[in-house]
């Protein structure tokens, strides 16, 4: 048995409505999620399709909602391949770096998704908001994750936080909110240094490409 599939059998033990497609040319997991609250039961369940990508587990599988409860709208977060869109990429980058097992994604990642799916169909929006598609959604994780909306100075900031010249622990701050460096933007900048400096480089290509810099 290869390390796969003892990983997806290992998380197909927590989920009886899962099994392997036997008849696919590849790995690919398909059936049905419940969604249970634990003093009520089910409140809903979802029909899906799970491939595994090479890149995986240092990446998400790729899901496809197939009982067509969600539309296939990037509104409703599905791409246009018709997989549903789980996270922003530097999101994804940050989850899976160190690499993920199935039971994991399945428990951390799909399931969360597809509850906030079934709260916005009964309550008209996310409850705990979202990330725009494509590089609208880039922009929004690195504001949050920075605490700025300026573009150029995010990419500087980028390009500070993969070269050597650090401030020290007790030197102000980049971001000029006249604190110091370990009171302020220490913690976020490790957090992105930890997504690796050659995937922070193409994410200044890809930014700077954005706003035609």
């Amino acid at each position: 048995m290869s390390r796969l599939q003892k990983d997806i059998k290992q998380a197909l033990d927590f989920y009886p409505l899962l099994h392997l497609d036997n008849n696919s040319q590849f790995v690919q997991v398909v059936g049905e999620i419940i969604l249970t609250y634990p003093e009520l039961g089910e409140f809903d369940r979802y029909s899906v399709s799970i491939s595994f990508l090479k890149c995986y587990p240092y990446c998400f599988p790729k899901v496809i909602e197939v009982s067509n409860k969600i539309p296939k709208e990037d509104y409703r977060h599905v791409n246009p391949d018709g997989s549903l869109c789980l996270a922003v990429p530097p999101e994804e980058r940050l989850i899976t770096k160190s690499g993920i097992n199935f039971k994991f994604f399945l428990d951390k990642v799909l399931v969360p998704h597809l509850s906030r799916e079934t709260f916005r169909d009964l309550n008209g929006a996310y409850e705990d908001g979202e990330y725009a598609h494509g590089n609208d959604g880039i922009w929004q994780f690195y504001f949050k994750n920075l605490g700025i909306t300026d573009k150029i100075k995010i990419i500087n900031e980028l390009e500070q936080i993969v070269g050597s010249n650090w401030p020290s622990r007790n030197e102000s701050c980049p971001c000029c909110s006249k604190r110091k460096f370990k009171q302020c933007h220490l913690n976020n900048w490790q957090k992105i240094k930890s997504m690796g400096e050659d995937y922070i480089k193409n994410q200044i290509v890809n930014l700077k490409n954005d706003i035609k810099l």
